[in-house]
């Protein structure tokens, strides 16, 4: 029996290959997207799932109330709470510390070879750690022992990736590297261990490990006294014994602030609450843009998993609209079946075999699409999917159980419908398609075009957005502005000479030094506030030191007052430029502002002084409001962090040739990095350039998937109606009156689903670009952008039958009369 379904189902295949083609190109093209988009979603719910204890290890995060009643989250706490959570709760079985690098995007690594050179590497994603951090966090270890790795203050743990950089194919153990900046103070490490990269399923993406205890981190911890309140940059981590309750601790955790961190805050200015987060959660915990990495979040897992549902659901519909239109070429069929003793349940198997059938030649064609465009599909989301990942037994079983369910959608209309036929009338010829499938085949049409509407709008609000972003003023000169990291002791040195010799080069404006630049995240703030308000009044303002000529250099747009510059070098005796945010959160007036003195400290026995104010930019992306903003002029020119230069000429590569050659002069021993601001600003929509390639590219195939069906159905409409296009023709009606003709019922179709689609389009894109501080608004014309799109595309694909069949001779359709 079921080799008489394949012979069948064959035979019907090369009796309508055009047909045929449609589907199984609809069908693998939206298998291929599904299988695509499972790929992604699969790896995004997968951080942090490997680790040996993953249901039991927790972070602790803050909600830091301000005193207007404004919370925000915190990932990070102060030094003290990591053991005093341990000794208070026995509940908690281990904890672990992990402090990102947040005043250096880049740490300089050097080597020393055997003939005594130095090699030279800037590595990003180097964290310090506590030296229990790998009895939390699982990691493969290729060399050496993480149970011991971290316990020497001057060892280091490198990933596969680095140490390949660094030592090629010879065994890193116990080779020795000199870390510079922050993280190292130029001090010498020994490599304790290498392991293999997590940075594809974890939330920690580091490139290499150091202990806690070194560097400026481990001098700041045992000279500075710690609190718990100030200071929040540590990321906590706890792991629970095995049948403990997170929630029951939660409940637990107010008692713990009021013992250990009340008397603190009511001097601090706010208040914070703290509660745990599964680390498993971390990765999509979208409440936080960041987690040591930018997070993602359920809703855009849900957009993906909705773009998968309804391309499949698309090439479905196209199958069931060909197959029930088709339907009176198999209803002799169906008639001489029944007749010779075929039951319905029997023609529904039958019918349900054949899309089994066209759905498995689907997923073999769908599974090699998947193959050869999984590299541009990884480039498209940024991710490290494999070819290995394809043939994984669940994998392997979930395509296959998509194939079924493929089989099952695109059939089982056709199937139930052609299994109800009366033999008698269909073999009398008196058959004809019932209202309520031609009613359901419009039905689904309009359902395809609902989705590709949506989907069109989308991608017309998502690009628009992310042009604004791109356009939007910022607040100061963002163009032609060379990003110099000084990562080194060497390279501070050298500043002061570097800086004077590329402002000889006519083709530069300026160079300045500066510890912070705009695009990447400022951590520093001081709690500010006027002489008649206490410190628990106190407004956090972000504040940056620079050099004397960084203001002039960045184009600030000066209000009041002054900015730095070099002469007045007694600027860096406690003054201030601030923001116009600063003074409307302080309720300080414009025209009052030069001279004002700001408390800051706990006794407020110190102020800083305003001496001018710049109107408001936006030193981070327009994902965030403007913020409260101080400069202060740097007093030591060995502690700049970057040297800013200012290109005025188009001829960027002359300068850049001219920059490396000074700095080779001055630093022979490091390599020459550099970057724009204007690039570096970009990357922060990093994540939103890629969900606007990928709702580009799937409305692409949406559409193609749509316009495939309903090629389909023109084409048939057009060989239903040809002895009435004849008939037309000859009683003397145009090509374009029978094009038109043929036309308006589709269009009437797209008109509905236009109508449809339109309110639930803005609906869900206005709710998108509430993730924006910034944002543009949702205007008629997109709608109407959206809508000639598709009417556009819809056209060219009907008109393309409805020619073709308008032109043919009508002697040849009236022959048969």
């Amino acid at each position: 029996m079921i080799r008489n379904y394949l012979v069948v189902a064959w035979r019907n295949l090369i009796r309508s290959k055009s047909f045929s083609a449609i589907n199984i190109l609809g069908l693998s093209i939206g298998m291929t997207c599904c299988m695509l988009l499972l790929l992604h979603i699969r790896s995004e719910l997968s951080f942090d799932q490997h680790h040996r204890d993953a249901a039991n290890l927790y972070l602790v995060k803050s909600d830091v109330i301000y005193p207007t009643g404004a919370q925000e989250e915190n990932p990070r706490q102060s030094s003290p709470y990591a053991a005093a959570l341990k000794a208070e709760f026995p509940e908690i079985e281990q904890v672990t510390r992990l402090k990102t690098n947040f005043s250096e995007s880049k740490v300089l690594l050097q080597v020393r070879e055997d003939d005594h050179r130095v090699q030279s590497f800037y590595e990003t994603n180097g964290y310090q750690v506590d030296s229990t951090f790998f009895d939390l966090f699982t990691y493969q270890f290729t060399e050496g022992n993480p149970k011991t790795a971290l316990q020497d203050v001057h060892s280091v743990v490198l990933s596969e990736a680095v140490a390949h950089k660094l030592f090629g194919e010879k065994p890193a153990l116990n080779r020795v590297i000199k870390i510079n900046g922050q993280t190292g103070n130029g001090d010498n490490f020994r490599v304790t261990g290498v392991y293999r990269d997590e940075s594809a399923r974890s939330h920690i993406d580091a490139r290499f490990l150091v202990p806690m205890s070194a560097g400026w981190v481990g001098s700041f911890l045992r000279e500075q006294s710690q609190n718990f309140y100030y200071n929040n940059m540590f990321h906590t981590y706890l792991r629970l014994r095995p049948g403990s309750d997170a929630q029951q601790l939660n409940r637990k955790l107010p008692a713990f602030i009021e013992k250990y961190a009340r008397e603190g805050l009511k001097g601090s200015g706010f208040d914070k609450k703290i509660s745990l987060l599964p680390v498993s959660d971390l990765h999509l915990y979208g409440q936080m843009r960041e987690i040591i990495t930018p997070t993602s979040s359920m809703t855009y897992l849900y957009i993906l998993a909705s773009i998968a549902v309804f391309t499949l659901l698309i090439a479905c519909i196209n199958f069931m609209n060909l197959a029930t239109a088709r339907s009176a070429k198999r209803a002799a069929e169906v008639g001489i079946r029944k007749v010779m003793g075929a039951g319905r349940g029997l023609l529904i198997r039958q019918f349900l075999g054949e899309s089994m059938f066209l759905s498995a030649i689907g997923l073999v064609l769908a599974f090699g699409l998947v193959a050869v465009l999984l590299p541009v599909f990884n480039q498209l989301t940024g991710k490290q999917l494999n070819f290995r990942e394809l043939i994984e037994p669940a994998i392997i079983g979930s395509f296959i159980g998509l194939t079924l369910l493929t089989g099952l959608l695109a059939g089982s209309y056709p199937a139930f419908y052609l299994s109800v036929f009366n033999p008698v009338q269909v073999l009398k010829g008196r058959f004809v398609n019932s209202i309520s499938a031609i009613a359901l085949r419009r039905g689904l049409v309009v359902f395809q075009f609902v989705i590709s509407v949506g989907l069109v709008f989308a991608t017309v609000v998502i690009q628009q957005q992310m042009r604004f972003l791109q356009n939007q003023p910022l607040g100061f000169t963002k163009e032609q502005q060379l990003v110099i990291p000084l990562r080194s002791d060497e390279a501070h040195k050298a500043y002061a000479s570097l800086q004077s010799e590329i402002r000889q080069n006519n083709q530069v404006t300026g160079a300045s030094g500066t510890k912070f630049y705009p695009g990447i995240r400022s951590p520093s703030d001081v709690g500010l506030y006027r002489p008649d308000q206490n410190v628990g009044q106190a407004q956090y303002v972000k504040t940056n030191f620079v050099g004397p000529d960084f203001m002039h250099l960045m184009g600030f747009q000066l209000l009041r007052g002054r900015i730095f510059s070099p002469k007045f070098p007694g600027d860096t005796n406690l003054r201030m430029v601030v923001n116009e945010t600063t003074l409307r959160k302080l309720g300080i007036p414009l025209e009052k502002a030069v001279g004002y003195q700001l408390k800051f400290g706990d006794k407020g026995d110190a102020s800083l002084e305003i001496v001018g104010v710049v109107k408001d930019f936006h030193f981070e992306d327009l994902h965030q409001p403007i913020q409260p903003y101080a400069f202060l002029l740097m007093n030591d020119a060995n502690s700049y962090n970057y040297l800013i230069v200012h290109v005025n000429t188009a001829q960027v590569d002359n300068v850049l040739a001219f920059v490396e050659q000074k700095w080779k002069e001055q630093v022979p021993d490091e390599p020459f990095e550099y970057s724009f601001i204007d690039e570096d600003f970009q990357r922060n929509y990093q994540t939103d350039a890629r969900t606007s390639a990928i709702v580009s590219y799937f409305t692409g195939i949406a559409i193609l998937i749509s316009c495939l069906g309903l090629f389909g159905l023109a084409a048939f409409a057009a060989q239903q109606r040809t002895k009435e296009i004849g008939v037309r023709k000859v009683l003397g009606a145009s090509v374009g009156s029978i094009v038109g003709l043929l036309s308006k019922d589709f269009l009437k179709l797209i008109a509905i689903a236009l109508l449809i689609a339109s309110p639930l389009a803005g609906y869900a894109m206005n709710h998108w670009l509430q993730g924006f501080a910034y944002k543009i608004s949702i205007e008629w014309w997109m709608f109407a952008l959206a809508a000639l799109l598709i009417i556009a595309i819809a056209l060219l694909t009907v008109s393309f039958q409805s020619i073709k069949a308008a032109l043919i001779n009508p002697v040849k359709s009236l022959r048969s009369e």
